[in-house]
This record gives C-alpha cells, structure tokens and sequence, in this order.
C-alpha cells in the first residue's frame, strides 16, 4: 500500500493546535459521503444546510485522482459553441465547523471513493489521530418500502452495536455488496475507533429526487446522537413543505398511487409498533417493492414524476 498520509492534502493554513476543544471533549468527526446512500438527496441538502448555516472553513482535499472513478462517474462541463467551460471537479474534502451553539467538529464530505479504499480509510484514520478525533458519525439515506404520509425513520449501525442504545438496526442478516462506508465502519472497528451511522428509510418513490425531510431527520438525529446543535429549519424546512404539497397533489390525482401509500402505511404501522426484528417473511421483498413502484408509476400521468 502507498503511504495513506499522503493522500491527505492539508491547506496552507492547516493548524492542528488551533482547533478548539468544547468542554475538553475529542471532537466528532461528520461524514457524508455521496453515491451509495443518498437516497432523496439527503447527503446533498445536508451538505448545503451547513454550508450556508455554519460558519465552517477547508483543512484540506483528498487526493481525488487516486481515488475517483473518471470513466465511471463522468464530472459535468459546460460546452459553449465552439469551447468546453466550467469543469466540476470532483472533491473529497475536510472541514472544520461550528454548530448553532459554538462547538466545533469536522466534516468529510465528497463523492464516494471508487479507487484505493484500503489507503483511504487509512488515511482517514491518520487524520482522525492528527486531530484527537473521538468519534466518527456516518450520515446516509437509504429507499425503503415506507410512505411519506409518516415520518422518517432512522436505522443505525456501529462498529459496536452497544453504542447503539436502543436505537434500531436493519431486520434481519443479509449479505450486500460493500459500500465504502460499509468497510470504514469495520475497519476504524477493528483498531478500537467509534463509528456511530444513522441511515433515513426514504420512500422509494421519491428517492430518485430531492427529499428534504430525509436531510431534516438525519440533522435531527445527529444532534441528539452527537450533542452537536445542527440546523433543520430555515430554507429545508421551507422546501420539505414544498415537496411534499407536491407529492400529496400527484397521489391524490391518482388511486392506483393512493392504494399503494396505504399499503405502505399499514406496513409502516405494524414495524413502528413491533419496533423489533419482523421475521423476514413480513419484509416485502424486491419483487415486491418493484411491482408496488410499477403500479405506482401507472397511476401517474405520462410524463409526470414526483419532485423536480
């Protein structure tokens, strides 16, 4: 493996020692990387939400060649008549921010890594030493088979389950094919760091469009999970209203949609009561969920979707 401390590229301003220590506290460490778990948006409006609300500075950039995929996920650029412009380079990168109450942590945002992810976990973990962090907290959203007549539940995983609480997993064992955050939670685990993920059930219907009140969940949650004064209201609050007058509109105009929001919301009741592992037969399985999306998208009138 190339040496993990090199793919880290620290700003010219980069001081470890400015960094303040609310309450003599190790910090926490945010991530919100995009790809695998951002159904709805969320990983991007929360990304936005603390940008423009938290005062919050660049550290520094991971080294993006190494570990993008060009080909794979092709970046956008302009073409103007007769010249190419306004190329969106990809990055990976650390910030230092401070919440609505004045405590600091740090925040990794960026597309997935595609490339290398042995040497980027290893490198994340020479950050997290280099700034005494305590704790990683994983943010992502996930589409399930839920309604958007209710409210967004919120799973969580560990690299220790007993840092759960009482806070619920995912029903049942299964094998997936890894995400980055899969192997980083296993990883940081394994050499004794906590990572704490809390994972948005997303209707699956909207998942494909921004979902405002996914980013509002996971903010919330994250707040109570880390002590961090994270913001949920203001402009996201304003466009969950908006999406979601939307969507009610689109099922309303359309049975076969209304038929399937009140199936999910009876599933939705029966888990929310249990609040325990259902066996898996009571777990509608993909050829369910995609027969429900099929009849759902029928009662849609051609060319219209749920969201912009």
């Amino acid at each position: 493996m190339l040496d993990p401390a090199e793919l880290f590229n620290p700003e010219p301003h980069l001081e470890s020692d400015e960094y303040p220590q609310p309450d003599g506290e190790r910090p926490t460490l945010l991530i919100t990387l995009g790809g695998y778990g951002d159904a709805g948006e969320a990983q991007e409006l929360i990304g936005r939400q603390l940008s423009e609300r938290l005062a919050n500075h660049k550290l520094g950039t991971f080294d993006i060649d190494q570990l993008y995929d060009y080909a794979g996920q092709r970046p956008q650029i302009i073409f103007d008549r007769d010249h190419f412009t306004d190329y969106q380079k990809p990055e990976i990168a650390l910030h230092k921010v401070t919440d609505d109450a004045g405590a600091g942590f740090f925040w990794l945002s960026g597309p997935e890594p595609a490339l290398q992810w042995e040497r980027m976990i290893a490198s994340i973990e020479h950050v997290m030493d280099g700034f005494d962090i305590g704790r990683v907290l994983i943010l992502q959203a996930v589409p399930a088979p839920t309604p958007h007549t209710r409210p967004i539940h919120v799973s969580g995983f560990a690299s220790d389950p007993v840092l759960l609480g009482d806070r619920d997993g995912l029903p049942g064992t299964f094998q997936m094919s890894s995400p980055f955050i899969g192997l980083l939670t296993l990883r940081l685990g394994e050499h004794g760091k906590d990572v704490i993920g809390l994972a948005a059930h997303v209707p699956y219907y909207v998942a494909e469009s921004g979902y405002p009140d996914a980013a509002i969940a996971l903010l919330q949650q994250a707040s109570s999970v880390s002590g961090l004064a994270l913001p949920s209201d203001g402009s996201l609050a304003q466009s969950s209203e908006t999406v979601n007058q939307t969507i009610e509109q689109q099922v309303t105009a359309s049975a076969e949609a209304q038929q399937v929001v009140a199936r999910l919301e009876q599933q939705y009741e029966q888990y929310m009561s249990h609040r325990q592992i259902t066996p898996r037969a009571n777990v509608p399985t993909a050829e369910e969920i995609g027969a429900e999306v099929e009849e759902f998208l029928k009662g849609l009138d051609d060319g219209d979707q749920l969201t912009d």
